[in-house]
């Protein structure tokens, strides 16, 4: 039977809590899936994980580490590497026997997929595979430097100067969201639970605020600000496009990767994806596009859902086993 545990993966400055969903049946060497939760890197909580995924990990006996991070502006981009080494670490060594390590998906959902690719492009060794969720895999796109406007009216600075002004802190998913994933959603057999109603939210105590801290990421899109945030640690794909041996070498040493997306994606648009393929290559880049899909459109959404919207997600997931099956150990 599956079950949720939360451990501490890393001090820095913070207890920095990691939630494990496993069974104890589970064999020590099958790979980790480390899931970093979407939200832009600047909001949203390490439950912010869709139902399918945890199936799908569950069918593999795949244990399934979803780890907070400190949040961006405040813990700048030395910090969210930081955070990003420690959890990859944290899952090659989870429940292995001394002197072992564990093989790793590093993956993610919107921002949460900028922290998994820091795995690849900064940790070694790199990751069995790469999984993109209608990822953000750089800053370096147009789209985010091109003063993008995605709210109605522009977003002030006075707007966001308190939150910008706030303290380091993690991710947490509001009460009540849909998106937060409980064990309740699932049978004990891994099934979709049709009787599980989501919990009220709490009620309100005073006005809601004006703004809210998720408003960053449509703020420094606006502001064309990522890359004064996260330029230091993001090189961008360019570089594979170069003709030089170490480039190709570098090339070669990439995870494999898996990325789906959705092409009505208004928030992180299926170009972003698209140019990473397009600059790594086909053979190590599997791009599959839900058609008329918004961004995160499969948030909620069980594997076995028949829609045919989890046709890009059965496929992107198909890819990944193809990939996990025929990596040497």
């Amino acid at each position: 039977m599956l079950t949720k545990t939360t451990q501490v993966y890393a001090s820095h400055g913070m207890p920095l809590e990691c939630d494990i969903y496993a069974a104890e049946y589970y064999p020590k060497d099958t790979p980790a899936f480390l899931y970093f939760h979407p939200g832009g890197l600047v909001d949203w909580g390490r439950d912010c994980i869709p139902p399918w995924l945890v199936q799908v990990c569950l069918r593999r006996k795949w244990p399934l580490i979803s780890p907070s991070y400190r949040l961006l502006p405040q813990t700048g981009a030395k910090g969210l590497l930081e955070d990003v080494s420690a959890a990859y670490t944290f899952a090659q060594k989870w429940n292995v026997p001394k002197g072992k390590t564990r093989r790793v998906i590093s993956g993610g959902g919107s921002g949460g997929v900028f922290a998994a690719s820091l795995i690849a492009h900064h940790c070694r060794p790199t990751p069995l595979a790469l999984f993109s969720i209608e990822g953000i895999n750089t800053f370096r796109h147009p789209f985010f430097n091109s003063s993008t406007q995605l709210t109605p009216e522009p977003i002030r600075d006075v707007d966001m100067a308190g939150i910008i002004a706030g303290p380091i802190a993690v991710g947490v998913t509001a009460p009540g969201a849909a998106s937060a994933f409980r064990l309740e959603k699932l049978r004990a057999d891994g099934s979709k639970n049709p009787d599980y109603k989501i919990p009220p939210a709490p009620a309100q105590d005073g006005p809601l605020p004006k703004h809210s801290r998720s408003e960053l990421y449509d703020y420094y899109t606006y502001k064309n600000g990522w890359l004064d945030l996260v330029g230091e640690i993001d090189p961008g794909y360019e570089w594979a496009r170069e003709k030089s041996p170490a480039a190709r070498e570098r090339v070669a040493r990439w995870p494999p990767t898996v990325t789906f997306h959705g092409n009505d994606d208004h928030d992180v648009p299926l170009d972003v994806s698209e140019q990473m393929r397009d600059c790594l290559g086909e053979d190590k880049v599997s791009l599959f596009v839900a058609d008329g899909q918004p961004h995160l459109y499969e948030l909620t959404k069980f594997i076995d859902d028949d829609v045919p919207e989890m046709g890009a997600v059965k496929d992107a997931v198909k890819r990944l086993d193809e990939i996990v099956g025929g990596t040497t150990r």
